[in-house]
């Protein structure tokens, strides 16, 4: 009989899940990116291994500053979920591998800043059906696609600036316009996008770099918003939005006439189903994606529909390799 341990991985042993990350992901993973995933508390890694020590399945949790009707929490979002192929990997049985270690994350995650144990994920479809399957995942959301063409400026529309990381008004120009989409967006469920955040986030990238924005009214000056977008040859991808609701349209009428100066042809934003339906005549093309957002089916006394379509997320929640 074969015996399994699932446990949590130190973050001095994370590069033993390097090996089964390339296998399942084709592509490799740095300890620069298992540090920014993984370190000084952002994360934690959990592994079930055979008794002989191999790594048969992995599940990240990276924790997550958010507002829960209006109430502050810390709560997870899984990634890096992966499953070696083969004997082991019978993963559509109760007792498997990835059955084990999935329950034992979800055991874990009760907490006091997550007494409700909330938890989420963009796990790709066959995974989310797994967990369906195996009663460990809820499907409470669904991701939308939407692409955008540029516009025409006639030079009296407002002003997208560019705003770097690491200037000293960084966080000052973030947090303000972060209080007002707050206010204006905590009483669903909505990941804290501060200052702080975006520089660690997009900033402090080991791999990827992003373009911050700030965009003015054209004559008051006055902030509405801020953009992280990342070019991939000729289309932009629009990772990020800070602005409360009245303002996103501008925001993306802005991005719009940008694309020829930021050398794009078209933009892409990637968003959750409810707060897509706000934009989305802007677009040229909607369509839903494959990605499901996953909760945690034990949580707020087994009643995971209770954030049910009431989650604003975009890309840059998903981007996580």
């Amino acid at each position: 009989m074969m015996l399994y341990e699932a446990r949590e991985i130190p973050g001095a042993e994370l590069p033993v899940i390097t090996p089964l990350f390339c296998r399942i992901f084709k592509t490799d993973i740095s300890e620069e990116m298992l540090a920014w995933k993984y370190g000084d508390g952002r994360g934690r890694s959990y592994g079930i291994f055979t008794v002989e020590g191999e790594l048969l399945a992995h599940c990240g949790i990276f924790y997550r500053q958010v507002h829960a009707d209006a109430t502050p929490c810390r709560i997870a979002q899984l990634g890096d979920l992966m499953a070696l192929p083969g004997r082991y990997g019978g993963v559509s049985r109760s007792r498997s591998p990835f059955a084990q270690l999935i329950q034992k994350v979800l055991d874990d995650l009760p907490a006091a800043d997550n007494p409700d144990a909330l938890a989420f994920g963009f796990p790709s479809d066959r995974a989310m059906r797994l967990g369906e399957h195996l009663g460990l995942f809820s499907s409470i959301d669904r991701m939308w696609e939407l692409q955008f063409s540029p516009l025409p400026t006639d030079g009296g529309g407002d002003r997208c600036l560019d705003l770097d990381f690491d200037s000293s008004d960084f966080i000052h120009n973030v947090d303000r316009l972060w209080r007002g989409m707050a206010d204006d967006l905590g009483n669903d469920l909505l990941g804290v996008r501060d200052g702080c955040y975006l520089r660690q986030r997009y900033g402090s990238h080991p791999q990827h770099r992003y373009r911050c924005h700030l965009v003015r009214s054209r004559w008051l000056r006055r902030p509405l918003g801020i953009l992280v977008t990342r070019l991939d040859g000729e289309q932009c991808e629009l990772l990020d939005l800070v602005a409360p609701r009245s303002n996103m349209q501008r925001l993306l009428t802005a991005a719009r006439q940008q694309l020829p100066a930021w050398g794009a042809v078209t933009m892409k934003l990637w968003l959750t189903e409810h707060h897509a339906a706000l934009v989305q005549h802007q677009a040229d093309h909607v369509a839903p994606l494959e990605f499901r957002i996953m909760a945690n089916p034990f949580s707020s006394g087994n009643r995971p529909e209770r954030f049910a379509n009431r989650w604003w997320l975009t890309g840059g929640d998903t981007d996580y390799r």
